[in-house]
């Protein structure tokens, strides 16, 4: 199965046409350190490509994570909430899962997102 990425750390894939999962890249994961504590929205909530989908503290501050694709939120995966250094550990963790999705023409594949990684780090020295 094809994963995708958004240039916000977000990775998605599409089990079905219909279904998405998704979580945070292990790049960004480790680039934010050990995280903390995790929010995420809630089973039932319908969310736009983009929307804040909850948010993950770690030591540096709270960032959000945001929805790759629209659909409704179909699972929320409420381990994380008590082992949120799951995310650290186990690259690929899901955050969520929306069904009856529309997919933006946005996601970039693998080789594009290691490129934007590559350009924004020679960006920031």
């Amino acid at each position: 199965m094809e994963t995708y990425y958004t240039k916000t750390h977000e990775w998605v894939r599409f089990p079905t046409p219909d279904t998405a999962v998704v979580g945070v890249t292990a790049y960004w994961i480790q680039k934010q350190k050990d995280p903390s504590c995790i929010n995420l929205c809630d089973e039932g909530d319908y969310l736009n490509a983009g929307d804040v989908a909850g948010d993950i503290e770690f030591l540096k501050g709270v960032f959000d994570i945001h929805a790759p694709v629209s659909g409704e939120v179909s699972c929320v995966h409420d381990d994380l909430f008590l082992s949120p250094q799951t995310l650290k550990t186990e690259p690929f963790t899901w955050l969520f899962q929306l069904t009856e999705i529309e997919r933006p023409r946005k996601l970039l594949t693998q080789a594009q997102y290691e490129a934007y990684l590559h350009e924004r780090e020679e960006r920031n020295g």
